[in-house]
């Protein structure tokens, strides 16, 4: 099998090393690798060119295509030799034998193999962060398992006869896709658990959460909201009701009042042990950031699906 490795790059100089030294070492070598930059600010591009240099059996390839990473993506499909391609996303560390992974699934033209990933943390904090943005291998469901644009490999027929990539989208743009994907009965996932690469977590609150809502964002107007998120949006919809009601309560009984001020309370630090007891086991030593992180990615869930709501609403209008 003949295959191209696409990636798209936008201000990656911490990074960039780490995935050129990867793809480097792979067991199983691409036939091309294929960058495209999205006009960095800083030496991204010079380091990959630099790289490239170094080491001409690799055959990188870089562009520059100015647009969000849809329109990198398929910029770069479009630029590639061959039919089979792999895709990975700076940011990402691929494992040494991630290609070997990808590329040895029995597959055909109509199957789209989805590869796994794992986590490098440095802190107590990028370990907590890590079960809110990927699926945690005890929970993975192999069968209903989408692909995402960290680890996958697709034939160009697939991405031709699905759009590619919607390019109104800058992030969650492989979640849309791979939901189209599933849908359709002419096309196959298969899960490869091996074809790893390691993700970078976000290393602060404020990342985190402009990450969060902008997925969110994202995943509203792309009119594939998940269904975590809609549950997000019934708690604390049913939670401001349970406040106002509340508030707006007329409490002539002092036994009444002091039952649902505790019910209340209950209900609130049952939500906050909830947030740490469910992801505990992932992050023992940065428990404490857990209920943070969750009240953080609610919000994040809240604003960014509204604001993509209101903004699908106004593009239909």
């Amino acid at each position: 099998m003949q295959f191209s490795v696409v990636v798209t790059v936008l201000n990656e100089v911490k990074t960039i090393n780490w995935l050129l030294v990867a793809l480097a070492n792979q067991t199983k070598k691409a036939n091309e690798i294929i960058f495209v930059d999205a006009q960095s600010q800083d030496d991204t591009l010079q380091l990959i060119k630099a790289f490239a240099q170094r080491n001409p059996q690799l055959n990188i390839k870089c562009f520059v295509k100015a647009g969000n990473r849809s329109v990198g993506r398929n910029f770069a499909i479009k630029k590639a030799h061959h039919d089979w391609i792999a895709i990975t996303d700076a940011g990402c560390i691929p494992h040494d034998d991630w290609l070997a992974e990808l590329t040895g699934v029995k597959a055909d033209e109509k199957t789209v193999v989805a590869g796994f990933y794992d986590a490098k943390s440095s802190s107590a904090f990028e370990a907590a962060v890590v079960p809110y943005v990927l699926v945690m291998p005890n929970r993975v469901e192999a069968q209903h398992f989408l692909p995402a644009t960290r680890s996958m490999l697709i034939h160009r027929s697939v991405w031709q006869k699905l759009g590619g990539f919607d390019e109104n989208l800058a992030v969650s743009e492989d979640y849309q896709f791979a939901k189209k994907l599933a849908r359709d009965p002419a096309y196959k996932i298969v899960f490869a658990p091996r074809a790893l690469v390691t993700w970078l977590p976000r290393k602060s609150l404020g990342e985190f959460y402009r990450m969060a809502v902008t997925m969110a964002e994202s995943d509203a107007l792309g009119q594939v909201m998940r269904f975590k998120s809609w549950l997000v949006l019934a708690r604390y919809g049913l939670f401001v009701i349970l406040t106002l009601l509340l508030i707006n309560f007329n409490f002539h009984d002092p036994s009444l009042a002091t039952l649902l001020i505790g019910g209340w309370l209950m209900l609130i630090g049952g939500y906050y042990l909830w947030s740490i007891s469910k992801n505990y086991q992932y992050a023992p030593l940065g428990w404490y950031w857990l209920p943070i992180l969750q009240l953080t990615a609610d919000m994040a869930v809240i604003m960014g699906s509204l604001s993509g709501l209101i903004k699908l609403y106004e593009k239909k209008d």
